[in-house]
């Protein structure tokens, strides 16, 4: 399995159980180092709150992609999935800078769905 570190500390890959099948994952490792800004916000922070700030994301910042995404969070690790690489990539790149800066990881918090969250 090759995988695309270039969106850190998200992963894109194709699964090798399922080839044209591609996934972004967080770990809660990396979680971690930004759940003072969901717990600001009344969150955990874990997999599947971080599926609702990609939902807000998506609804958001690109609408034309959020029927080529699906979501299977747990509580340790957030994926998206698809067989469109490019939008997971454009998923990606959204929730990096989101990772990176954390008024607009809490602004997409904020203005999700309640029903998204954990």
């Amino acid at each position: 399995m090759e995988v695309d570190d270039s969106l850190n500390p998200f992963r894109l890959f194709e699964y090798d159980h399922d080839p044209g099948t591609y996934c972004l994952m967080l770990s809660d490792l990396d979680m971690v180092r930004v759940s003072d800004v969901f717990e600001e916000c009344g969150y955990l922070g874990n997999g599947y709150d971080w599926s609702g700030v990609a939902r807000s994301a998506v609804r958001t910042h690109a609408p034309e992609i959020a029927d080529r995404l699906g979501y299977d969070p747990e509580a340790g690790t957030f994926v998206a999935h698809g067989t469109d690489p490019a939008a997971l990539r454009q998923l990606g790149v959204l929730l990096q800078n989101a990772f990176q800066d954390g008024a607009t990881l809490a602004t997409l918090i904020r203005t999700g769905d309640p029903d998204w969250f954990d």
